[in-house]
This record gives C-alpha cells, structure tokens and sequence, in this order.
C-alpha cells in the first residue's frame, strides 16, 4: 500500500532530472567547420562567420573575424588571411594577421609576415618573414595584416 504512492512519487522526480543532463548546449557558429577539399581551387575574397579547414588551394584574401582558420597539410594559399586563430598545417604565402594566435606546425610553410599577440613556430616549421606580437595590431576586424602595415 505504500510502495505504490512512493513509486509514483519516485517517477516524476526522474523525469525531471534526467532532461536536465541530456540537453545538448546551444548552437553556435564556433562547433561548426566548414572544409574546402583538395580538389577545389578558389581565386577571390574569401568571408565566413564559421570556422575553416582548407585542404585545396585558395588564392586572394581570406577574412574570418572571430573564427578559426586551419591551413591543411594538403593546403596551397596564396592569400593575405585574418582570423581569431590561424593554424598552418600545408603552405601558405601571404600575410598572417592572428587576433588571439598563429601557429605554423612542423609540416607547415609560411612565407609572408605574422601580426599576432601569441605566435607559435613547431620545430620543423618553415617560415620566412616578419613577427609583429604587438595585440593592438591584430584587432582591425577588416584589415589583414598588409593592410593594416601601411597605416
């Protein structure tokens, strides 16, 4: 007789809990990666409001304002980029404008300079330009690093 009243009592309870761990976080923009494969060739400017991962070859400007921009080991640019974070994993000749850091990994080419406050170079990087590690110049939203030179 009591069993009963306890169990449905015990029901609701777990109904209520179990919905709050499951929930999944909200959408955002920063989970999502957009990849441009090895076969594709891009000329032009480049604008996203998500991250990027190119594997083919992309030539002009790449502008990603607060998002993360990885270069893949396939990767060919030639191109000036701006991103909140930039990975060089393949090669990429042009400038490097980092708002929180760059980084060229040991498979990574970069000929062109680097405005960024962090800047990290893997052993076995080639890179061959300037470093500027001074924040304020990394924070123009729409100006890549030779844009911003000339000022």
């Amino acid at each position: 007789m009591f069993d009963k009243p306890k169990k449905e009592a015990e029901k609701p309870a777990a109904k209520a809990a179990s919905p709050a761990p499951s929930k999944p976080a909200p959408a955002s923009n920063s989970g999502q990666t957009t990849t441009i494969g090895a076969s594709i060739k891009l000329n032009g400017e480049l604008n996203g409001d998500e991250d990027l991962l190119i594997q083919g070859q992309v030539e002009g400007n790449i502008y990603l304002k607060q998002h993360n921009l990885t270069i893949g080991e396939q990767g060919v640019i030639k191109a000036n980029a701006f991103a909140r974070t930039i990975t060089v994993r393949g090669t990429l000749t042009g400038d490097l404008n980092g708002v929180e850091k760059v980084t060229i990994t040991s498979t990574g080419k970069v000929r062109g300079n680097i405005v960024s406050p962090k800047v990290i170079l893997e052993e076995g990087a080639t890179f061959k330009g300037s470093i500027d590690m001074d924040a304020k110049a990394a924070k123009p939203a729409s100006q890549p690093a030779a844009s911003a030179k000339s000022a």
